[in-house]
């Protein structure tokens, strides 16, 4: 009699012990999963919070002829935004995202003037800053294809610019001295489709984006204070990555992008000229439970008018 007791009692008691495992792994564990592990897009109803820094010296740029060459006169400047990113789950292949930026512009320059009457010369120093409150992007990332065991993902992201930040030089106190603008001064739409594919201990990713500008009206000249039309060329981005996992926890990244933009239009005045390059970016990523940092430098190999130097960006994410 005891016996079959006990064996109810058992029998009873283990499907208990398989729920009680589940719900062990599930809520503990989903929150801490690292870009290997976690799916392309965020699960429902959970948060996603950074900073994105990125800092770039201006010093040498790719010419009209693809040849690098320093920017006019003796002068050096330099760029950073300082970024805030929440990303949050509508559902499990749903996300949507809001990235705001803070930017800080420096650019310095000298000259030398020499009078002809005194036969004397000068040094003239020109400072210009910028630092506000700059675009903000609204995404929306949908997941098209879930990624399995022999199949890769494929997500699309739709991409809203906000012109938030200030399009317009301020402080003017001259043509050469005044505030610069840290904002665009215009709406953008833009699509974006990629696809991942884990292989323990890689990964490959893929993406192709396409950007389109809308006209807007900024002010161009410092002295005439005259808002003017203007239309961003539209731009064509598509990018490769190949990526080694030391573990779950530790991720080196490498990828090879090419970036394309049309040319741009201002009123009454000579088109902008188009530009395009091709860049390396090595990356590491870090995690630890729910905190992860990722650090990267994108280093342009060839372009034409675009910046020749690299451009250092670092992400701290926390899940919650």
């Amino acid at each position: 009699m005891n016996r079959y007791i006990l064996t109810c009692l058992l029998l009873l008691c283990a499907p208990l012990l398989s729920g009680q495992t589940e719900k062990l792994i599930v809520p503990s564990d989903m929150k801490q999963q690292t870009v290997i592990t976690e799916p392309v897009t965020l699960l429902k109803g959970y948060l996603r919070a950074g900073t994105v820094l990125d800092y770039r010296v201006a010093d040498r740029y790719y010419n009209s002829e693809g040849s690098k060459d320093y920017y006019n006169t003796s002068s050096w400047g330099s760029q950073s935004a300082y970024g805030i990113a929440l990303q949050y789950g509508i559902s499990d292949r749903m996300e949507v995202d809001l990235i705001t930026e803070y930017m800080n512009n420096l650019q310095q320059a000298q000259s030398l003037q020499v009078e002809s009457k005194t036969n004397t010369s000068k040094t003239i120093s020109i400072k210009q800053k910028g630092i506000g409150l700059g675009d903000s992007h609204l995404e929306l990332k949908y997941q098209v294809i879930n990624e399995k065991e022999k199949r890769f993902s494929l997500t699309g992201r739709l991409m809203l610019t906000i012109p938030t930040g200030e399009k317009n030089p301020r402080n003017i106190k001259s043509e050469t001295q005044y505030d610069l603008p840290v904002g665009d001064g215009a709406y953008a739409l833009g699509l974006n489709i990629s696809a991942r594919k884990v292989i323990y201990p890689y990964s490959f990713s893929g993406y192709i984006s396409y950007t389109n500008n809308f006209t807007g009206t900024k002010i161009f000249n410092a002295i005439t204070l005259a808002e003017k039309r203007f239309r961003l060329g539209n731009m064509f981005e598509t990018g490769l990555s190949g990526n080694l996992h030391l573990n779950e926890w530790i991720v080196f990244g490498n990828e090879l992008n090419y970036y394309s933009e049309g040319e741009g239009k201002i009123e009454n005045e000579p088109p902008v000229l188009s530009s395009w390059a091709i860049s390396y970016e090595p990356r590491l990523v870090f995690q630890v439970h729910r905190f992860r940092f990722s650090e990267s430098v994108k280093i342009p190999l060839k372009g034409l008018n675009v910046p020749a130097d690299p451009l250092y960006i670092m992400i701290v994410q926390f899940i919650f």
